[in-house]
């Protein structure tokens, strides 16, 4: 085919489960787009592949069983575009690969465990029209100290967006596990240039990070993962562009410092994401000069992720915030975030109790509750998110039904105002909706999941006048009582518009 395509400047061959690339692809002397993505079973390229001197577009993005590329790749003097990202399994980069002065994007830079016989990060050094995003991975093979490092000439790279430090991807620290300060010397040398946009460092070893971090005042993203010996954060509050900050996997980790006071604490930061630290206690209280603690709060955030945080009880407050997503990290430290979220909209001296009446945040809508193990019940302060509209339980094993209603009769759902969703999924000891349920009235949508303990539904379900959607599945006995016309709770459901019973639907309004 190829000998019959001698003109052919453009060829996607994405996706079509491609084993090898035949040698003859060297006939098409014009081409200068070839897209080989996700072909996983690539393992290598033939060596003719550099004779496409014209080739200017080269991608192989999830061609995740590729190994090596072509030696000769030096020879390719028009690529402009390597895109290699999820190419998990390259184990080296050629030698001269630096001496393509027309590459404008190479998505990733693999350090060879042996770079005595493979290029080094030296290649990198002269390619200052990199832009986009730029991916090094195996850091931690870099033996020549400092001076390896700077040959990388990150800060020459005034065009890239994008850049992400691996010191180890595959997880393995059995090599230079303990090499603390040729990693800290190591991201020192690599300073990238003021005009990043996003950050991410991970597996790092140091205690420390770099000076340059502060001085990036264009960064709008910055990821920490698995870097488990950092136990005190550096205070970014500074950085006035930040969006989005990740904190993952940081299993020392006790504190987050901070420098600049409420008046300056992450201007602009919309999203948080606080994975896998469990000994995390929060942020450092900023002092007054006359000796009382400054009360921080993020202005703008709007989504907080926090997942695996048993001893978080520090948290600046939250005005903002729309989506709170809780994982598997206690029912203290939850009780503690939703009492910054209603302390946001009071002054700092207000009492809290769990019998307050409900108070009015305008901006907190969406809250989802996973793997909480500690969880019997939900939280009395739950109950005062009056502009809540949608609330998940999922996988919380303890709980047999949502609240305490034995005393009160669960009129704290009341305080759910505007509650319009709810989403029960995996909880397989529930057994019983709460009695207090029947008071949100304005509930517009039920869906249970694979809650196999919930038997039948309760006799007030005709409460719940703006039910619009009851989806069930994976609840053997219940779906059989909500059998449309026969089932024994059928009557109990009947006036709801539209039900769907494992997959299927049962009754749809018109």
């Amino acid at each position: 085919m190829f000998t019959k395509l001698r003109c052919l400047r453009v060829l996607d061959l994405r996706g079509l489960e491609m084993k090898y690339v035949p040698p003859s692809v060297e006939k098409l002397k014009h081409l200068r787009y070839l897209d080989l993505s996700e072909n996983p079973s690539i393992k290598t390229l033939p060596d003719s592949i550099t004779k496409l001197q014209n080739l200017q577009i080269l991608k192989l993005v999830e061609c995740m069983a590729l190994e090596q590329l072509p030696k000769d790749m030096r020879r390719l003097v028009n690529l402009r575009c390597l895109d290699l990202r999820y190419c998990f399994w390259l184990t080296h980069m050629p030698r001269g690969i630096g001496q393509l002065s027309s590459l404008e994007r190479l998505s990733r830079f693999v350090v060879a465990k042996d770079n005595t016989v493979c290029s080094g990060l030296g290649e990198l050094q002269g390619l200052n029209n990199l832009r986009g995003e730029l991916k090094i991975v195996n850091l931690r093979y870099v033996k020549n100290g400092t001076s390896e490092f700077k040959a990388a000439n990150l800060k020459e790279k005034q065009h890239l967006q994008i850049l992400e430090l691996v010191w180890n991807e595959d997880g393995d620290d059995s090599e230079g596990a303990n090499d603390v300060e040729n990693d800290e010397m190591g991201l020192e040398a690599l300073r990238p240039h003021q005009n990043l946009k996003e950050l991410s460092l991970e597996f790092y070893r140091g205690v420390k990070f770099p000076s340059w971090i502060s001085s990036l005042t264009n960064l709008m993203s910055i990821c920490f993962c698995s870097c488990k010996s950092i136990k005190r954060f550096p205070p970014f509050d500074q950085l006035l562009s930040l969006k989005s900050l990740c904190i993952s996997g940081l299993t020392n980790l006790e504190y987050i410092d901070t420098d600049g006071g409420s008046s300056s604490f992450f201007p602009s930061l919309t999203q948080l994401y606080l994975t896998n630290c469990p000994n995390l206690k929060g942020w450092l209280t900023c002092m007054r000069n006359d000796g009382t603690a400054d009360l921080l709060r993020f202005p703008c955030l709007s989504f907080l992720y926090i997942h695996n945080c048993p001893n978080l009880t520090s948290m600046p407050l939250v005005p903002s915030l729309e989506r709170l997503h809780f994982r598997g990290s206690g029912g203290n430290p939850l009780e503690h975030i939703i009492k910054m979220i209603i302390s946001a909209s009071q002054s700092s001296s207000f009492s809290f109790s769990s019998s307050s009446s409900s108070f009015p945040i305008s901006q907190f809508k969406y809250l989802s509750i996973y793997e909480v193990e500690d969880l019997e019940f939900l939280p009395e302060l739950l109950f005062n998110l009056a502009s809540l509209q949608s609330l998940t339980i999922q996988n919380c094993q303890k709980i047999t039904t949502l609240s305490r209603d034995e005393n009160d009769k669960g009129m704290q759902w009341q305080g759910l105002q505007n509650l319009r969703s709810l989403y029960l999924w995996f909880n397989r000891n529930l057994v019983s909706l709460p009695k207090g349920l029947q008071y949100a009235t304005t509930l517009h949508r039920l869906d249970i999941g694979v809650c196999p303990n919930l038997m039948s539904l309760p006799e007030w379900m005709d409460n719940l006048t703006e039910l619009q959607f009851l989806w069930i599945r994976g609840c053997p006995q219940l779906s059989a009582k909500c059998e449309k016309n026969v089932g024994e709770d059928w009557p109990k459901v009947a006036h709801i518009p539209n039900i769907s019973i494992n997959g299927k639907v049962i009754q749809r309004s018109l």
